[in-house]
């Protein structure tokens, strides 16, 4: 984990872009206030210890040394990023509040030159068509409208996407989609560009797996590993005589009416030996409406479902769940972003109005080597597959 922090602060230190800015702010009153902020977060307080603090201040200071004079906004925000990125921590969000482009006239905003890559799109094309589906390297579908390229640049220290066809007015071919740095494992942080209005942003301990990278998919990539579209956020199924199914998208408080009356619904249906807790995509919530199902299923054989996506107490939830005395967990690593949380969740407007910090409140230290890592399954599940049906196998197996 010590070496993750220190990756991700390589890698805004590293990155130039090619953009210019006319308008500007007062970036040393945005940092003050962002550090005070952050100084009261329990992941703060936990991590930023001895060395660790010396190094925070010390960033601080060379930071405040390079805010003398108003600077443009995306600088401003990548270096507010070097700041808050010394933390561990995936639920603390910071984001840029104006869009960098009115799509509906498809004129920038705030002066921004949206960066472009120097490589010869079609030469770019044929190098990447080349590359095999487990290489984060090649030639991706965005959206319906956008493909996209990725690359290693010249320097071998970051990964860069760019459009290499486009249907959307708003991106030209050339144009820089994101830049990606690798950070544990198969997980990369990204400093990606809206698809709408090309305002950056920081999206963190994003998986490669399955010829995908978040939304970024290669051709011929399955969808096994995700919950069908059509499916209800809550679901209890009989699969067969000996196991039952269980789905939650979420335990959020506004499902709070919603998970109280499934619990109802089915406390008194787990009847079968097998359980099948699906988690895939389950965006976490409150521990609540989680927690009450462990006790009606301490006794059974637990198969515990994950993807990439599963977040927050969906992961916790999980944990829960694998020190059920029966229970095997299977699918995918979950995403990393567990060991902290929002309670009140509120954002604070920074002094120049530019930027919108969310700190975080909740403390879930306990679960912090998880953080931007994830849950290892027991039993990786293969993409080629559907996951029932290759659960519902290994059930088989085990009788």
């Amino acid at each position: 984990m010590k070496h993750l922090i220190a990756f991700s602060t390589i890698f805004f230190f590293g990155i130039s872009f090619a953009f210019t800015q006319n308008e500007t702010c007062n970036c040393k009153a945005d940092l003050d206030f962002i550090v005070s902020k952050l100084k009261k977060m329990p992941s703060y307080k936990k991590q930023i210890k001895g060395d660790k603090k010396e190094n925070f201040e010390t960033v601080y200071k060379m930071l405040s040394l390079q805010m003398k004079q108003p600077i443009a906004i995306e600088a401003c925000f990548k270096l507010l990023l070097k700041q808050t990125n010394l933390i561990n921590d995936n639920h603390l969000s910071l984001s840029i509040k104006q869009p960098f482009l009115d799509i509906n006239s498809n004129t920038r905003k705030i002066g921004f030159n949206h960066p472009e890559t120097d490589r010869n799109i079609e030469d770019l094309k044929n190098e990447l068509s080349q590359k095999k589906t487990n290489s984060i390297e090649g030639i991706y579908n965005y959206s319906t409208s956008l493909k996209v390229g990725i690359y290693y640049d010249d320097n071998k220290n970051q990964y860069i996407g760019v459009i290499l066809e486009s249907n959307l007015k708003q991106w030209e071919i050339g144009d820089i989609s994101f830049y990606a740095y690798k950070t544990i494992n198969n997980k990369y942080n990204i400093y990606h560009y809206k698809l709408e209005n090309k305002t950056p942003r920081l999206l963190k301990s994003l998986t490669f797996e399955n010829g995908r990278l978040w939304s970024y998919k290669k051709k011929g990539t399955s969808d096994v590993e995700f919950i069908k579209k059509n499916q209800k956020s809550f679901t209890f199924k009989q699969l067969n005589e000996n196991t039952q199914y269980l789905y939650f998208a979420n335990f959020s408080n506004s499902k709070k009416k919603d998970l109280l009356a499934f619990y109802e619904e089915t406390k008194n249906k787990l009847t079968a030996k097998n359980i099948i807790v699906d988690l895939r995509s389950n965006t976490g919530g409150n521990k609540k409406y989680s927690d009450p199902f462990i006790k009606l299923l301490k006794h059974k054989n637990v198969y515990i479902l994950t993807n990439a996506f599963t977040a927050s107490n969906g992961e916790q939830f999980t944990l829960k769940l694998k020190k059920l005395k029966h229970a095997t967990h299977l699918g995918q690593t979950t995403f990393g972003v567990i060991a902290y949380g929002l309670n009140y969740g509120r954002s604070y407007t920074t002094p120049s109005k530019y930027f919108s910090v969310t700190p975080t409140d909740m403390n879930f230290h306990k679960y912090f080597q998880y953080e931007s890592i994830g849950i290892k399954p027991d039993i990786t599940l293969d993409f080629k597959t559907d996951w029932i049906r290759q659960t519902l196998d290994i059930i088989s197996e085990n009788k």
